[in-house]
C-alpha cells in the first residue's frame, strides 16, 4: 500500500528476506529515485543513513550541536552514545528535508535519503576528518577537481571551496563523528584514536 514504514519492516523481517535497517532504506531510495516506485505515506521515515561521513557532516553545520565535543568510552561496550548519535543524526538530516519542502520551487528530492548521495560524497571528499577544503584551510586543487567525476563537482563551489564553507563555525570544523567502540569492531588503541575534534576513544 505505499507506507514506508510497512515496507522496511517487510524487508528487514528475518522470516522473509532479512534485509538490514541500512540497506533497505538505501533500496527504497534507490527505487524512489529511480522513479520505480512512489510511496503514498511515511516518505519522511526514509533516512538519511548515518556514518562517519554524515555524522561529522551535521555537526560541522551545526544541525546536530552537543556541548562538548563526543569522546566516546571504552567502558562503553553497548555503543550507547554511537546509538544516540545515529538516532539523532537521521533525524536532523530528515528535518532539513522536511523544511526544504517549506521553500517555493525548491526542487527538493522525493525522500529524505536522496540526499545521502551528496552528504556522503561531501563528507568522503570535501569534509574530512583531518583535512577540510573551506577556509582558512586551502581550496582543492584545479587537478583534484577535475579528477572527480561530474556529481562530485557539485560539492564544491565556483571559488573551491566546499559548498557549506559559509555554513560551518570556525570552532565546529574541526568536530568529528563517534567511533563505534566494540570488540566486533576492533577498536583499539591506534584506530581509536581521535585529535580536538573528539569522536574516538583517546586523545592523540
Amino acid at each position: 500500500d505505499g507506507d514506508i514504514v510497512e515496507i522496511v519492516r517487510s524487508l528487514t523481517s528475518e522470516e522473509r528476506y532479512g534485509f538490514s535497517i541500512k540497506k533497505a532504506h538505501m533500496f527504497l531510495r534507490d527505487m524512489a529515485d529511480l522513479g520505480v516506485w512512489k510511496y503514498k505515506r511515511n516518505i519522511e521515515k526514509l533516512d538519511v543513513m548515518s556514518d562517519k561521513n554524515t555524522m561529522r557532516v551535521s555537526l560541522r553545520t551545526g544541525i546536530l550541536q552537543f556541548r562538548i565535543p563526543l569522546l566516546a568510552s571504552y567502558l562503553d561496550v553497548f555503543c550507547s552514545q554511537y546509538s544516540m548519535v545515529d538516532k539523532l543524526n537521521r533525524e536532523a538530516w530528515r528535518k532539513v528535508w522536511e523544511e526544504w519542502g517549506r521553500i517555493s520551487n525548491s526542487h527538493r528530492p522525493p525522500t529524505p535519503a536522496s540526499m545521502d548521495y551528496l552528504i556522503f560524497r561531501l563528507g568522503k571528499i570535501a569534509c574530512r576528518p583531518n583535512k577540510r577544503f573551506c577556509p582558512p584551510e586551502k581550496e582543492v586543487t584545479e587537478k583534484k577537481f577535475e579528477s572527480l567525476i561530474p556529481q562530485d563537482r557539485l560539492i564544491f563551489r565556483d571559488d573551491r571551496y566546499c559548498i557549506f564553507s559559509d555554513v560551518c563555525k570556525y570552532e565546529r570544523k574541526i568536530l568529528n563523528s563517534p567511533k563505534s567502540i566494540s570488540i566486533e569492531g576492533r577498536t583499539g588503541w591506534k584506530s581509536g584514536k581521535t585529535n580536538e575534534g573528539g569522536g574516538g576513544g583517546i586523545s592523540s
